[in-house]
């Protein structure tokens, strides 16, 4: 039944525990791809960018940090997974993304690393779950 999962993860908890959910679902479901993904929250205007390489690096360290012991846990278990970041307004992000490459589910955690901004804007899982076309798993 799900044979592509989106799982959006900035290293919280929740989005720790949406990747273990992720996990499960994928053991359960033969051939099924999992795409872990990482999304960067924009600078502000007043940190400098020398260019698209320190961009990259930025993203890709970041990403590291905080999905390391996931992609542990999916090498581990022998389910097929690629890694991809982004840049840019998280929510929006993650619409896109699943969106535009059809996924048949997409898991995230409730809560994210951001409790301030998630207080004053919204939750991201709120803003994905109303946008979004394909099924949605929020973990909590």
């Amino acid at each position: 039944m799900y044979s592509r999962i989106l799982v959006a993860t900035d290293g919280s908890a929740h989005a720790n525990r949406a990747s273990e959910h992720a996990l499960n679902l994928a053991r359960q479901f033969p051939g099924a791809h999992v795409t872990l993904f990482h999304v960067t929250p924009s600078l502000s205007r007043g940190h400098l960018i020398k260019s698209q390489f320190d961009i990259k690096s930025m993203l890709e360290d970041e990403a590291h940090q905080h999905i390391t012991r996931t992609e542990c846990n999916f090498r581990e278990a022998g389910i097929p997974f690629q890694v991809e970041v982004a840049l840019g307004d998280p929510a929006a992000e993650i619409i896109h993304k699943a969106e535009t490459e059809a996924f048949d589910l997409l898991i995230l955690g409730s809560r994210g690393l951001n409790k301030f901004k998630e207080f004053v804007l919204g939750s991201v899982s709120n803003q994905v779950a109303h946008e979004v076309k394909c099924p949605v798993l929020i973990v909590k």
